[in-house]
């Protein structure tokens, strides 16, 4: 998977470029710089960016983190004229941190195995102070949209088969649980749990209990 992420860096965000998706990204970057505005945020999983410099100017102070340290330099580099930090963080082992009271992943946990998802979400929570704020968004399955499923394991995972411009190609683990799935996992260690979704995409938020 970072072998993959690390290659598409250059068409790391022409997935964002889709026309029908721009109505519900447009909606869907609303809701999410509403839900940061004025926290310290940790960000998970920034790729090169994209969320990175739309949450920036809304937060008190960000941190965009990524397992690759050429994906995380690439994020902190696109914030022209914001202050925002950088570095490598593993999303399964998020050190404690105290300083934060926001954390944000953005299309990752489609990429968290079913079996794995309550480890990801306990761990986000036990490097939280209480009353911290958990946010998850992702994409929807849209069929004519999305990329097909090419396999699904008996777990219960789906994967897709992608293509780079260079030719290469991965098979990259692709969920699509439902935003009911995801609340309920999260109300699991969180309260004052809300969701929202569009066509293309889904985003829960919740309030950390420890």
């Amino acid at each position: 998977m970072l072998e993959y992420y690390e290659k598409r860096r250059s068409e790391y965000e022409a997935i964002y470029n889709k026309p029908e998706r721009q109505g519900c990204l447009a909606q869907l970057e609303q809701k999410l710089c509403s839900l940061v505005a004025g926290k310290h945020v940790l960000e998970v999983a920034c790729g090169t960016g994209y969320w990175t410099r739309r949450m920036a100017t809304f937060t008190a102070s960000l941190y965009a983190s990524d397992a690759s340290e050429n994906l995380a330099v690439a994020a902190r580099e696109s914030c022209e004229d914001v202050d925002v930090q950088a570095g490598v963080v593993d999303a399964f082992s998020i050190p404690r941190s105290p300083e934060f009271n926001c954390l944000v992943a953005g299309f990752f946990f489609s990429h968290v195995l079913v079996q794995e998802r309550s480890r990801f979400l306990a761990g986000v929570s036990a490097a939280l102070c209480p009353s911290s704020r958990i946010v998850l968004f992702d994409n929807r399955f849209v069929p004519g949209s999305s990329t097909p499923i090419s396999r699904k394991a008996e777990s219960g995972d789906t994967y897709q088969n992608r293509s780079l411009v260079d030719g290469s190609s991965f098979e990259v683990l692709k969920n699509f649980p439902s935003t009911d799935q995801v609340a309920s996992l999260l109300g699991e260690l969180c309260r004052h749990v809300s969701t929202y979704e569009n066509e293309y995409f889904w985003l829960v938020s919740g309030e950390t209990l420890r």
